[in-house]
């Protein structure tokens, strides 16, 4: 069976990208899989495409969003590959082969990953989101042969707004386990406990209540120090709000880095206060490295993290609840290292690389 992994732009920070890069291994787990990884690049996005690079992936370069070009490229790609199944990420990938179908008549099997609603980041976007959301709905009922959700509340949203049940299938995202992980050297502030969150710096991920939370844990007299890891639309209104709050000595934003493993390993408590998820792998990731987690009550965080064993859940937008939360793990080490001995347990049976590839494999083939 040949499978066409495609995706629509590409930056890495994204839960998408990293599902696409799990997927692209598929063949490697089952000898009678082929898979051809295919990526649209926008180019004036400028992202971080080495690891696709490194797994051969083949590229249709668009100068922006508004190039088309990609239909002919695309058209002529999916002719001379002759593929059993196009596999496509997110929304965009969905539109993309309902515009290869409608214009090129291309009629390969489809299946879609689908990664929750579109949550609009700009005014002016929100006035477009009922369209975002209701096009890959349309999309999944006429075209779609099946559609993969990473966890169970976006299953029962599609079901509710009318695609055939059989077609939905839940997988949970997955990662690969490492060990014996080297932490970065952050000796400098090494009487703090430190905090982080890896992830886009957008306004979805409300790293805003996290900087009001990290004032009230301030005011409180607390040793600690937060490391903000990724690149984003809101990174400078999160550094001035950081100046307004005197908290420039507490916080450091650190841009991408390569390495999330390695400063999670140094950390001592993962927060992510997003405002919506939908199967966080910046949440697995913390899990697999067995650090306590705290994040909001969300998407499928719950579905993670089991509240009180394996982290702690809080309502999004509520500062107060989480320096609540902040100061209960920040004063009690005990209970930090249960929490994360908890998670890695839970990643361990649950959100592995091999379980998420292994049911992927059954989906694509039935």
């Amino acid at each position: 069976m040949k499978v066409i992994n495609l995706i629509w732009g590409f930056t890495l920070g994204a839960g998408i990208d990293k599902c696409y890069l799990t997927y692209a291994g598929l063949g490697e787990i089952d000898s009678s899989i082929e898979m051809k990884n295919v990526c649209i690049d926008i180019q004036n996005l400028n992202s971080h495409t080495e690891p696709l690079r490194k797994i051969g992936v083949t590229f249709i370069p668009i100068k922006n969003k508004r190039d088309l070009s990609w239909v002919k490229k695309l058209n002529h790609l999916l002719k001379q590959e002759q593929a059993d199944i196009v596999f496509t990420h997110g929304f965009n990938g969905a539109i993309v082969m309902m515009i290869e179908r409608l214009l090129c008549g291309n009629k390969t099997k489809l299946i879609c990953s689908y990664h929750g609603a579109y949550h609009a980041p700009t005014p002016i976007k929100k006035l477009l989101s009922p369209i975002y959301n209701a096009l890959p709905v349309f999309i999944y009922k006429k075209y779609a042969h099946k559609v993969i959700c990473v966890e169970n509340i976006s299953n029962k949203y599609l079901v509710l707004k009318g695609v055939n049940q059989s077609k939905v299938v839940t997988i949970h995202n997955g990662i690969t386990d490492i060990k014996d992980v080297i932490p970065v050297n952050i000796s400098s502030h090494i009487n703090n406990i430190f905090l982080i969150t890896a992830s886009r710096i957008t306004p979805e991920k409300g790293i805003v209540y996290l900087l009001e939370a990290l004032s009230i844990l301030k005011q409180k007299k607390l040793s600690f120090h937060y490391y903000m890891i990724g690149e984003g639309s809101e990174l400078e209104n999160l550094k001035n709000r950081t100046i307004e709050l005197q908290l420039d000595s507490y916080v450091s934003f650190i841009g991408y880095q390569h390495n999330i493993p390695q400063w999670l390993a140094a950390c001592d408590i993962f927060v992510l206060p997003s405002l919506n998820e939908c199967h966080s792998i910046a949440i697995l990731e913390a899990m697999r490295a067995g650090k306590a987690i705290i994040a909001t009550e969300v998407g499928g965080n719950g579905e993670s993290i089991e509240n009180n064993l394996s982290g702690l859940l809080v309502p999004a937008k509520n500062c107060n609840v989480l320096a609540d939360a902040l100061y209960k793990l920040i004063s009690d080490e005990k209970l930090r290292k249960t929490l994360g001995e908890n998670a890695r347990k839970r990643f361990l049976h649950l959100f592995t690389e091999e379980v998420m590839q292994q049911n992927l494999i059954k989906a694509l083939q039935s």
